[in-house]
């Protein structure tokens, strides 16, 4: 079986460049790394590393072989494994002490702040986290057992994570304010959401849905700031409606109907083996009153 510590060894060689900056990155010397190095291409019967002769070799520029490449590879693998299984124990031992949540943006700024509340009741003495990120990053988050669960726009396709829908959320198409929206919305500037992010994804379906193939784009990371550049005059927007109601009162912003779906589902999502620990039981029932 490959030992952990001669796959870090490796590892490490790898990104350090050589033996000797190696043993200094792990409080090892050069001789040390030599020797875990040897006994991993021992056992696995290559080398993994392309050698240079005499005593300066330790010191020399590291070149992975092939195998090395591969092993390196998968390696990566077999550290997020091993952390994902840190991060589990760690995060159950803080359940009674630290609730933590992850949500995608919308979920995060405007329909998760009257739930915390109760959730803080539930744990007594405790505190409540929030990481908030846009949609891929909480869910990779949750797949590492960094959090104990999530609340996203769209539900997750990730096989190890449950997704249960609590609220619905709808969509409004916003301009500057005294814009004349002509019938070819192709021709506008589109602000809009990075990759990774549901808000992005549900302006794309509605490009879609409307036969739209804007021109120009301007990526922006979060709503408030496509919001923003759009009350400013930088172009046009597919954004929540629940992040609208203060700029369209203010005049900053209008809105134009249009004929494409405007609703989705905002999802609780959990990982299958965090369903039975005592903050999960308490947030489901917290978001769906059972």
């Amino acid at each position: 079986m490959i030992n952990l510590k001669q796959l870090t060894v490796f590892k490490a060689i790898n990104e350090a460049g050589s033996l000797k900056l190696a043993g200094e990155r792990l409080g090892m010397t050069p001789a040390a790394v030599s020797v875990n190095l040897k006994m991993l291409e021992e056992h696995l019967g290559c080398a993994l590393i392309e050698r240079g002769r005499g005593r300066r070799a330790v010191a020399q520029r590291v070149t992975l072989t092939e195998q090395g490449r591969w092993l390196l590879e998968k390696s990566d693998t077999v550290f997020s494994h091993t952390q994902s299984i840190e991060n589990y124990f760690k995060t159950q031992q803080q359940s009674d002490k630290t609730l933590k949540i992850g949500a995608s943006q919308t979920v995060g700024n405007y329909w998760l702040p009257p739930y915390l509340s109760e959730l803080k009741n539930g744990y007594p003495g405790s505190s409540v986290s929030v990481y908030i990120g846009n949609t891929d990053d909480v869910l990779s988050r949750l797949e590492r057992f960094e959090d104990h669960f999530a609340v996203i726009e769209g539900q997750s396709d990730r096989k190890v994570l449950e997704s249960y829908a609590f609220k619905e959320d709808s969509m409004t198409l916003v301009a500057p304010p005294e814009f004349e929206l002509g019938k070819d919305l192709s021709k506008y500037t589109w602000l809009i959401r990075e990759p990774g992010s549901a808000t992005r994804k549900m302006t794309q379906y509605f490009w879609q849905e409307m036969g739209i193939s804007p021109s120009t784009i301007i990526e922006l990371n979060t709503n408030e700031a496509i919001i923003h550049a759009v009350a400013a005059g930088a172009g046009i927007a597919y954004v929540p409606t629940i992040s609208t109601p203060f700029m369209l009162e203010a005049g900053l912003l209008q809105s134009y109907p249009t004929f494409a779906s405007h609703t989705r589902q905002l999802y609780w999502v959990v990982h299958k083996d965090m369903q039975d620990t005592p903050a999960i039981k308490h947030a489901r029932r917290v978001f769906f009153k059972t």
